[in-house]
Order: C-alpha cells, then structure tokens, then sequence
C-alpha cells in the first residue's frame, strides 16, 4: 500500500511539472502566433481562451474571408499591433453561425467584457438547406462537448441550440455521451432531461481529458521545429486610412465579368427567388441564438456584415431594394439585443471591393474593415466613412447595366 501511494504521489508531481512546463511554453509562445490561422486553433479551446484572456487582442470570428490571400487583411495588417491591438482570426471556409456560435461558447466563458467581432457573410442567409457538409466538416466533438457540458450559458438556451444542432445528427454518432445527451436536452421531456443530467457528470469529466489532448496538440503545433518562433516586434504609428487607399486603389484591377461564369449568375432569377431565400434561411434563427450567446457571457461584441457585390446580383435579377431587405433584418436582429452594426451599406454598388465574385474582399475591402476593427476595438462609434475616388475606371459591366 505504502509503495502504491508513493507511485502515485511522484506520478501526480510528474504530472503536475509537465502540466506547469507545458502552460509556460504556452503562455510564452502563444502571443507569437497571434495572428496565425491553424485547425488546432480553430477546432480547439486553450489557444481561443488565451485570446480572450489578453486585453491587446481582438478576436474575430469569421468564414473563408480569414483564410483566403489578400493584402491588408486584418490579422497581418494588425499583427505588429500599430494601433495598440492585435487581431486573432478564428474560422474557415463554411464556418457558419451555428459553427462560430459552438466555437465562442466553448472558448468565451471566462471572456466577460472582452470585444469580439463577428464576421457575417451574406450568402448565408440567402441559401436556404442545410448545409451538412460545410457543418460536419467544421463542427468540433471538443467545443461541442464544452458547450453543452461546461459553458456557462443558460439551460433554455443550450436546449435552444441543441434543436438547431439536431439538423445535422451525423455529427454526434462518434461521441456516445453527446449523442445521448444533445437529443435528451433538446425534448425537454421529463425522463429525457433526467438523461441530459445523468450525462453531466461524465461530460465534465470528457471535457477535462478534452483539454489535456488540445493542451498536448497546441504543444506541438508551437514547437513544431518547421517554424522558427520570434517574439512579435511591435511598431506603434498613426495611421494614415486616407492615404493607404488611395495607395490600394493604383494597383486596382478589375475583375473579369461574371457573365462568363453561368453556374454563379443561375442562383436566383429575380427578386422573388432571392427574397424567398432570404426569408427562409436557417442562418437567422442560428445568429439569433449566437447573439443572444455573447450577451449571455458578457462579451461585448460587434457584428460585421462583408459587403454585398450589387453588380453580381443585379445580373441575376435582384434589385437594390432586396439586398437593403438583407440589410435591414440583419441590423433588426442585433438592434434586439442592442448589438452595434458595421454593414458597408454605402458601398455595395462599388465593385472595387472585391478579390472575386463570391464576396471576398481584396486589398480595399480589407482596409475599410480594418478601419472599423480599429474604430471598435478603440471604442470609437461606428460609421465612420472612407472616402474612395470614383475617378477610376468601373467594370464594362458595371458600366454597361447602368
């Protein structure tokens, strides 16, 4: 018995010292990769909850805009902290509401009062089906787990999302406990809410081994020896927004006319079709939920909606009085809970925006969204509004539908 305790005992202080090594690698290393996209990031929770535990960064939660190359995008514009703050993206391509809301819920529970923004992309709320594709490949077994067993959100609200989840069921056939727990919590039934709370216990203790294998996997990507970790020089300076776009806008080039592309001018075929889609969409029912999330934990957040390529739509029909459709029940969704919105309405029919015809911004697009994380992040109101030329030459086909 002696001899088992005292294995016991140096085993627990070997554990203990390589957990104290490992947290202080950590905290040395992980504000080197701030401004780094990598899937241990985005799928787990230490590197998302050390974000929010630093004052200097500013989270934001977004899609395929994070990922694809374009100058001046935000985590590389931010990433020597030039205004005081760095940005630390977190999401992928198909990451969306339902995905960033399981990903902030997990991560954001000891975040209350930090900013957070969320990045919205407006083809979501045009499509009406499920996307089980995007969502399977996006969901995360760790953050769902942290979600519904340990996330200091609310029973009816956790209930809430667990009735959105269910649409894609498939994702929970590799967890046992979640596949028994997520359908019980979402019935409300009697019997069925006891089985949520007999899974409790378990799911708290799944979510610390959870922790263990992110902590262990986050280890690894830091000292991956492909990569040599420097200390991040910061180069405070005034900057001039004025001046880097009119330096943006001389290396301007227009897209080729998507008239060529049948298969993205087809979506919709008027006003109707897209309006339909626009009302049916499961997206606003998910970012209700995702909002009323941050204010349950506090957060202080704002929602970003990339702008809308009007010349692309116009060639499917769509008039400018749909897309202000758009427009108007995104700002109504977060006016409920008081939410501040940054929409880029003023600049839909500029074409210059955009590194392609499915919404991506380039290097001026960047910059106006660039400028609004500044002004949030440093408590300025939003709206405030660069001034682009109109001096440059338009697309044929913007011109040509005029």
């Amino acid at each position: 018995m002696r001899a088992a305790a005292l294995a016991l005992a140096l085993a627990a202080l070997g554990l203990a010292g390589e957990w104290w090594h490992m947290r202080r690698i950590e905290q040395q290393l992980l504000p080197v990769v701030t401004s780094e996209s990598a899937s241990v990031k985005d799928l787990g929770i230490v590197w998302q909850e050390e974000t929010f535990a630093r004052s200097d960064v500013l989270p934001l939660y977004g899609s395929s805009e994070l990922i694809k190359r374009a100058p001046n995008k935000a985590s590389q514009f931010f990433a020597s902290y030039p205004t005081g703050f760095a940005v630390s993206p977190v999401g992928r391509p198909s990451c969306t509401t339902l995905i960033l809301l399981e990903k902030l819920a997990a991560s954001a529970g000891q975040a209350r009062g930090h900013k957070v923004v969320l990045c919205m992309s407006p083809s979501w709320f045009v499509t009406k089906g499920a996307n089980h594709d995007g969502f399977g490949g996006n969901f995360s077994m760790m953050q769902a787990s942290e979600l519904f067993f340990s996330a200091p959100l609310s029973l009816p609200l956790k209930r809430s999302i667990a009735g959105r989840m269910l649409r894609y069921p498939e994702v929970f056939k590799k967890n046992p406990l979640l596949a028994a727990a997520v359908p019980s919590l979402a019935s409300d039934r009697p019997r069925d809410r006891w089985i949520y709370f007999a899974c409790l216990p378990l799911g708290r203790l799944q979510n610390m081994v959870y922790r263990l294998q992110d902590h262990f996997e986050v280890l690894d990507h830091l000292k991956d020896d492909r990569q040599i970790r420097r200390p991040v020089k910061r180069q405070e300076s005034a900057t001039d927004w004025e001046a880097l776009l009119a330096a943006s806008q001389r290396n301007w080039v227009p897209l080729p006319a998507d008239i060529d592309e049948p298969d993205r001018t087809r979506v919709f075929t008027g006003d109707g079709m897209f309006l339909q889609s626009l009302q049916h969409s499961y997206e606003w029912g998910d970012m209700d939920l995702l909002l009323r999330a941050t204010r349950e934990l506090g957060l202080d957040p704002l929602l970003l909606s990339l702008p809308l390529e009007y010349g692309h739509y116009e060639r499917m029909g769509v008039s400018r009085s749909s897309i202000d459709a758009y427009l108007w029940r995104l700002n109504e969704s977060a006016r409920h809970y008081q939410i501040p919105v940054v929409d880029f309405a003023e600049l839909v029919e500029d074409p210059r925006l955009f590194a392609d015809h499915n919404g991506h911004p380039n290097g001026t697009g960047w910059l106006y969204i660039d400028r609004a994380l500044d002004d949030f992040y440093h408590g300025r109101p939003p709206g405030h509004r660069l001034t682009l030329p109109r001096d440059q030459e338009m697309l044929p086909s913007e011109t040509s539908s005029r």
